[in-house]
């Protein structure tokens, strides 16, 4: 006899939570590091993943037949990365400088790397996003415009400038 708590075999809601779990669980720490390259913030970058993975949920049931749910599930928390940052800029009433002096500094880098490091901070949120895409994750400029809504065309163009901005601040300094 089973416990009446625990049916003996798992209902209909029961498996649809299980499948997500199985997928989400394994993207979440992707995501983070995704989130986290965007906002520059670690609270802000739990929260985007909370609420794409919350999305993600309440979506379960079109996205779990997806070709790609990976892809949607990236193109969900690009999104909410940059509304957030967004809404930080908005939010903050200080100077750039002294947003700048309050942001978590690298420690004991030297030279090149903390000069890509501070190119990085003032890339755009599209930007940031391509370039963690496509240079650290590895996916192509047709992938990461999928997965950033964009056609390739604007996907190259956001890595281009953002290389650019890096390139200046590297020789700037």
């Amino acid at each position: 006899m089973g416990d009446a708590t625990t049916p003996a075999n798992p209902g209909r809601e029961a498996r649809t939570q299980i499948a997500f779990e199985e997928f989400i669980l394994p993207e979440a720490v992707r995501l983070h590091r995704l989130a986290l390259a965007i906002v520059d913030d670690p609270g802000e970058a739990e929260d985007a993943v909370q609420e794409t993975m919350l999305t993600a949920w309440r979506k379960w049931s079109s996205i779990e037949d997806y070709a790609n749910p990976s892809a949607w599930l990236t193109r969900v928390c690009v999104n909410q990365c940059i509304r957030r940052r967004r809404r930080l800029r908005r939010w903050l009433l200080v100077s750039h400088d002294q947003w700048a002096a309050t942001t978590p500094q690298l420690p004991d880098l030297e030279g090149r790397l903390l000069d890509v490091h501070r190119g990085y901070q003032r890339l755009s949120p599209s930007q940031r996003a391509m370039v963690t895409l496509h240079l650290r994750d590895g996916l192509t400029v047709n992938e990461c415009a999928a997965m950033l809504g964009c056609r390739p065309g604007t996907a190259r163009s956001h890595l281009g400038r953002a290389l650019n901005k890096l390139r200046a601040e590297v020789s700037r300094a």
